[in-house]
């Protein structure tokens, strides 16, 4: 359900991996300084119902 993408607005919920997307183009340096690490995700929520966010979410995870 949540979908991998680099855009951060929409309606449904997605998923971006920062330091290849959002923050790719700037120095491993600087991104260590922001805190952007290799395995931080960014979740932007959507509007579907929690219930099935959580579960997506659980099953992605396992």
């Amino acid at each position: 359900m949540i979908s991998i993408t680099a855009n951060l607005g929409d309606a449904k919920s997605t998923l971006t991996h920062p330091a290849t997307t959002t923050h790719g183009r700037i120095s491993q340096e600087a991104r260590n300084a922001a805190g952007i690490t290799e395995g931080l995700l960014r979740i932007a929520v959507g509007l579907e119902s929690p219930k099935d966010i959580k579960a997506d979410l659980a099953k992605g995870l396992d």
